[in-house]
């Protein structure tokens, strides 16, 4: 896990990662590199880049550019990394709802708060980087699986198709692959030989889900009321996690 500290305190800095390095032992998590310190918004904007950590700390009341300014910022860059603000007071906890923060800790905060948006983070991490290893038309590759929008069986082939339009050809059988992606409750079998990612789709019609890309992939008629409270199901859950 790849953390940076931003707070103008040093004993706070210092503090904080006495702590999560503990967390991080306690977890089996490999902090690599140690977290990064930095002292100001402006300083870690400076050298700033997108997928460069995935979780950011941030204290709000600092010199110059605060806290809640520098996450806005860190937002334009990077739209996925976690950001978890650490402050004296709770007037910021609404606004930080703007910048999909994962936590607000309130200092001085228990090592038990510091936890638990930790482990927050690392689930968010891991559902981020799903995958799977399947044998690939080059031998064996990492299929990520949030990237997937819906797979259709071509010529004995498993044909993937990305969110961003791409493709990709799994050397598997049908019923093996569908047994692996089925597992997550994002994926759906709504015809056979065709899988759906919930995630990708825009809207449900009657005969079909269109995609955001603007794809229409089919829904057996047999099979459309299960596929449909499949999908309300996933929508409810998605709601509530929100």
């Amino acid at each position: 896990m790849r953390i940076a500290i931003i707070d103008d305190l040093r004993a706070d800095r210092e503090q904080l990662t006495k702590d999560i390095s503990h967390w991080a032992q306690s977890q089996y998590i490999p902090l690599v590199p140690p977290p990064a310190l930095f002292e100001s918004g402006e300083t870690f904007l400076g050298q700033f880049f997108a997928g460069q950590y995935d979780v950011i700390f941030l204290d709000i009341y600092m010199k110059g550019m605060n806290g809640m300014d520098t996450a806005r910022r860190i937002r334009e860059i990077d739209k996925t990394c976690c950001l978890i603000f650490t402050t004296t007071t709770t007037d910021f906890a609404v606004d930080s709802y703007e910048v999909d923060s994962s936590w607000y800790l309130v200092k001085p905060y228990s090592y038990e708060a510091l936890n638990k948006a930790l482990i927050r983070c690392n689930t968010s991490l891991l559902e981020q980087n799903q995958s799977l290893s399947v044998p690939g038309k080059n031998g064996q590759e990492n299929l990520y699986l949030h990237q997937i929008a819906w797979t259709e069986f071509v010529n004995r082939r498993v044909c993937v198709h990305f969110k961003d339009g791409g493709e990709t050809l799994i050397l598997m059988r049908q019923g093996e692959f569908r047994s692996l992606l089925l597992s997550y409750p994002y994926f759906c079998d709504c015809m056979k030989g065709i899988l759906v990612n919930f995630e990708a789709v825009e809207k449900l019609l009657d005969n079909c889900f269109w995609l955001q890309s603007g794809v229409k992939v089919p829904i057996s008629r047999l099979k459309y009321k299960e596929v449909r409270e499949h999908f309300l199901d996933y929508s409810y859950m998605k709601t509530r996690e929100e």
